[in-house]
C-alpha cells in the first residue's frame, strides 16, 4: 500500500494559512484581498502584525498595468498556487499566464514563485513590479517605518513596534526579488487607505521604463503612508518560460537579512523548499494511516496546525522553541494550553520543542512562584495568569523521552510554581484551591463562579472572588504527584518525595470529603466562604476522573451524569455546562450577548481533551468494558465534530462548537486553534501506545476500524509499530514482531531507563 503524503493528502481549496514553523507566518482571520496576487493581508511575526506584506504587478512595454484575474486556488502546509491570466480579452498582456506558488520558509521569508510563460510567437518585455505600502504613524500608539536602506536586489526598512511602557520591538524586514531587481522606489503619501491597486500607487503616473530613482520620502517624524518597490525587466519568449521570486523577509536587527537567502540554492525553488521543510517535519512524528478517513485526517492536519503555530526565534523573553495557542492575537505561549502543546509534541522524535515550551515558562516565572498567562516577545502583560495541568504534561513527556537532566533542571522551578498555590490559593490550609477570577481559568462566563460574586462575570483581572475549583485541584494534585515521583526517582531524595506525597493525600483527601457528593454522584466547586459545594454541574466536574482520586465508588456518577442526554451526552458532546444549568446556552451567548468565549455550555476541545483522557484512564483502571467503548464513541465524536459540514476533507479547529449541531465558532476567524490535545488522544487509545515510567504499553481502545497502521513511533529510543486488523493488533519493537493479540488484551515491555 502506498503510503500517505501528507503535504498532498491536506490539499485543499479553501485555506489559505501558510507557515514553515518560524516566526513569520501568513494567517489572517479575516482575509480581504486573497484575490490579489501575493500577501497583501496581514502576516504576524511572533504575535506582531505586518500589514499588508506586498502584492506584486505587471506591466506592458509601456508602462501600462496588465489587469490579472487569478484561478481558485489549490491549498497545502506548504504552498498556495495560483493560475493568473489577463482580465480582460483585449488587454496587452494576452497570451501570459503567470503560475504563482506562495510559501513560508522557516527562516522568515514569506514569498512568491512566479513562473511567467507567453503564447505570443514574438519576443516581448514586460514589468514585474513587487510593491508594498506601510503605515507609518510615530504620532500614534501604532507602528512607524525607519531606516529604509536600498540594496542589490531590493530594500530594507524597520519596522518598529511600541509596547506601551515596554520597550519598542524593531523588526528588519526586506522586500526582493530573486534573481535580482533592476530598479527600486521609496516614496511617502498622505492617506490611510491602503488598497492593492497599481493606480493608487505614487508611480502609477511616474513609471517610465523603470521605478523613479529619487526618493519621496519625508522627514521619519512625519504621519504617512510609505510606499516601497522593486522591479524587474522580464524579457519572454516563445516558447520559455521566466522565473522570478518575490520574497519579504523579517528578523531581528542582529540578524542579516541577505544570510537568509545564500544558503538557498537557485536551482532549487524556494516554494520546493518548503515543500522539502513540511516533508522533513511530517517524517519526524509518527505515522499514522486508518480506515477510517477523518482520525486519518483529522491526525496529520494536527501536526500541521502545531507546526504551524511554532515559533523558533530567540528574542528577549524566548529562548527555546514553543508552541503557540493560535493565530493572531494567540500567537504567543499562553500556560493554559502549553500543557497540551507538550503532550502532543512529546509524540516528535525530536524532544526539543516539547521541552522547550516547559522551560519558557520557567525562564519567565515570576517573583511569587506562578507563571506568566501570556509571554509576548519583549514584554510582560503583569496581569495575566492561567491555571493549568503540568503534571498531566510533565508525567507524558517523561514516559515517551526520559531526560534525566532535563527533570532536574525543571524540579525547583515547579516546586516554586506549587508553593505559590499553597501559599496563595490556599490559605487555609485545606488542600483545595482558590480561583479568584473567571479569566484566569481559562474559562469565562459560567454560572459556577456566579454563586460566589453574582458580578462575577466582570472584565476584572486580581480577585474578584473565591472558588475553591475543581478543575484547579485536580493539577496541583497531578503536579505535586509528579513532583514526588520525579524527587525519588531522578533527584533520589526520599525526605522531599516523602513530603510531596502527604502533600497530595492531603489534596486527595479533601476532594473526596469537601467536593463529591454522594447523593448527587458527581464532584463540585467549594465556596470557601461557608465550605458548601456550589451544585453546579460543569464539564470540569469530571477531572478528577483523570486522577487516581477516584474510586470504583465514583464510577456510577461518572457514567449517569456523563452519558445523560438530558446533562452532558449531546450530539457533540461535552458541553461545557450542563443543559440543565440556568445559564445554559448552545450558542455562544451570555446572558443575550453573543461573546468571544463563552463556556456556558459551547463544547470546547480543551474540555474535551480532559474528559477522553478522564473516560479513557477509568476505563483502564477498572477493567471497564463499557467506558473502553464509550472512550471510543467519545473520541470520534469529538473528532468528527471539527469538519466542515461533515467534509472529511476539510477539517478544522475552532476554540469552540454548538453541542447540538457542531457548528464551529467562525466568527471568531481563529481556526488551527491548537487549545486541545487530540494527536495524544489517537496515540494512546486508537494506536494504544501508553508508555509508563518502567514499561510500555500496547492496548487499543475498540474503535470500529478495520484497518489501522502506526508506524515511526519513538519511545524511549524504541521504534514502535502497531497494525490493527479488525479485532486484533500486532505490535513491533525495533523491528521485531511481538505477537498478536486480540483487542481488550494488552501487551505489556518492561523498560530500562
Amino acid at each position: 500500500m502506498k503510503k500517505i503524503d501528507p503535504v498532498r493528502y491536506l490539499r485543499r481549496d479553501d485555506k489559505w494559512y501558510l507557515g514553515g514553523g518560524g516566526n513569520l507566518v501568513f494567517a489572517p482571520p479575516f482575509p480581504v484581498w486573497l484575490d490579489y496576487p501575493g500577501f497583501w493581508d496581514k502576516a504576524h511575526y511572533y504575535n506582531l502584525e505586518i500589514e499588508p506584506v506586498f502584492t506584486w504587478t505587471l506591466l506592458d512595454e509601456e508602462g501600462h498595468e496588465i489587469p490579472l484575474r487569478g484561478s481558485a486556488p489549490i491549498w497545502s502546509p506548504a504552498t498556495r498556487e495560483r493560475m493568473f491570466h489577463p482580465a480582460a480579452r483585449n488587454s496587452s498582456g494576452m497570451g501570459i499566464t503567470i503560475r504563482e506558488s506562495a510559501f513560508c520558509l522557516p527562516n522568515g521569508i514569506l514569498g512568491a514563485d512566479l513562473d511567467i510563460v507567453t503564447s505570443a510567437r514574438l519576443s516581448r518585455v514586460v514589468h514585474l513590479v513587487a510593491w508594498t505600502a506601510q503605515a507609518s504613524f510615530p504620532s500614534r500608539p501604532s507602528a512607524w517605518i525607519t531606516n529604509i536602506t536600498p540594496r542589490r536586489g531590493g530594500l530594507a526598512f524597520t519596522k518598529n513596534f511600541p509596547a506601551g511602557k515596554g520597550p519598542v520591538f524593531r523588526i528588519r524586514c526586506g522586500l526582493e526579488l530573486s534573481p535580482g531587481a533592476d530598479s527600486h522606489g521609496i516614496h511617502g503619501s498622505e492617506g490611510e487607505i491602503i488598497r492593492p491597486e497599481w493606480r493608487f500607487t505614487p508611480w502609477s503616473e511616474k513609471f517610465h521604463n523603470s521605478l523613479p530613482r529619487e526618493s519621496g520620502l519625508p522627514a521619519k517624524e512625519d504621519d504617512q503612508i510609505v510606499y516601497l518597490a522593486v522591479h524587474r525587466r522580464v524579457r519572454l519568449s516563445p516558447g520559455t518560460d521566466r522565473k522570478v521570486s518575490v520574497l519579504f523577509s523579517a528578523a531581528s536587527p542582529t540578524e542579516d537579512l541577505r544570510a537568509r537567502y545564500r544558503p538557498v540554492s537557485r536551482r532549487v525553488s524556494l516554494s520546493r523548499r518548503s515543500g522539502e521543510n513540511w516533508n522533513t517535519y511530517f517524517s519526524s512524528v509518527p505515522y499514522v494511516e486508518c480506515s477510517d478517513e477523518f482520525l486519518s485526517r483529522y491526525y496529520w492536519y494536527r501536526w500541521y496546525g502545531l507546526k504551524l503555530n511554532t515559533i523558533r526565534g530567540k528574542t528577549r523573553n524566548y529562548h527555546h522553541p514553543a508552541t503557540c495557542e493560535g493565530i493572531g492575537y494567540f500567537r504567543a505561549p499562553i500556560s493554559y494550553s502549553a500543557p497540551g502543546h507538550v503532550l502532543e509534541n512529546r509524540w516528535n522524535h525530536d524532544p526539543l520543542l516539547a521541552e522547550g515550551i516547559i522551560s519558557t515558562f520557567l525562564d519567565n516565572q515570576r517573583d511569587d512562584g506562578g507563571f506568566r498567562g501570556y509571554i509576548d516577545p519583549h514584554y510582560y502583560r503583569q496581569e495575566m495568569f492561567y491555571h493549568a495541568n503540568w503534571g498531566m504534561a510533565l508525567r507524558g513527556l517523561s514516559a515517551v523521552h526520559f531526560h534525566p537532566r532535563f527533570l532536574r533542571d525543571v524540579y525547583e522551578g515547579m516546586r516554586n510554581y506549587v508553593a505559590y498555590f499553597d501559599r496563595t490559593r490556599d490559605r487555609e490550609g485545606s488542600g483545595l484551591y482558590d480561583i479568584t477570577n473567571h479569566y484566569e481559568t481559562g474559562q469565562e462566563y459560567m454560572h459556577r463562579y456566579l454563586t460566589v460574586n453574582p458580578r462575577a462575570d466582570r472584565k476584572n483581572w486580581g480577585e474578584v472572588f473565591r472558588l475553591k475549583g475543581v478543575d484547579v485541584t485536580t493539577y496541583i494534585y497531578e503536579l505535586k504527584q509528579f513532583l514526588a515521583w520525579l524527587a525519588r526517582a531522578v533527584l533520589h531524595d526520599d525526605r522531599q518525595s516523602d513530603r510531596l506525597e502527604r502533600e497530595a493525600a492531603k489534596i486527595k483527601t479533601a476532594v473526596l470529603k469537601s467536593m463529591w457528593n454522594p447523593r448527587s454522584g458527581m464532584f463540585f466547586d467549594v465556596d470557601p466562604r461557608s465550605n458548601r459545594q456550589t451544585k453546579i454541574p460543569a464539564a470540569v466536574c469530571f477531572y478528577p476522573y483523570m486522577t487516581d482520586i477516584v474510586s470504583t465508588t465514583h464510577i456510577h456518577g461518572l457514567k449517569h451524569h456523563l452519558f445523560s442526554e438530558r446533562e452532558f451526552w449531546t450530539p457533540f458532546p461535552v458541553p461545557s455546562s450542563a443543559r440543565t444549568d440556568d445559564y445554559f446556552s448552545d450558542t455562544p451567548e451570555w446572558k443575550g450577548k453573543r461573546m468571544n468565549c463563552p463556556w456556558n455550555g459551547r463544547t470546547w476541545p480543551m474540555t474535551n481533551s480532559h474528559i477522553a483522557d478522564a473516560l479513557g484512564q477509568c476505563a483502564v483502571r477498572f477493567h471497564d468494558r463499557d467506558l473502553r467503548r464509550r472512550t471510543a464513541e467519545f473520541i470520534l465524536k469529538f473528532i468528527r465534530m471539527m469538519f466542515f459540514d461533515g467534509d472529511p476533507g476539510r477539517p478544522n479547529c475552532f476554540e469552540h462548537y454548538n453541542p447540538l449541531t457542531g457548528s464551529p465558532s467562525r466568527y471568531r476567524g481563529i481556526d488551527d486553534y491548537q487549545h486541545s490535545w487530540v494527536n495524544d488522544l489517537i496515540m494512546k487509545y486508537v494506536a494504544g501506545i501508553r508508555p509508563q515510567y518502567d514499561r510500555l504499553i500496547v492496548d487499543p481502545f475498540p474503535f470500529p476500524v478495520e484497518y489501522a497502521l502506526i508506524d515511526n513511533v519513538l519511545v524511549r529510543d524504541f521504534h514502535v509499530r502497531v497494525i490493527r486488523e479488525g479485532r486484533t493488533f500486532r505490535v513491533w519493537i525495533d523491528g521485531k514482531e511481538k505477537g498478536r493479540q486480540s483487542l481488550g488484551r494488552e501487551f505489556c515491555f518492561p523498560i530500562r531507563s
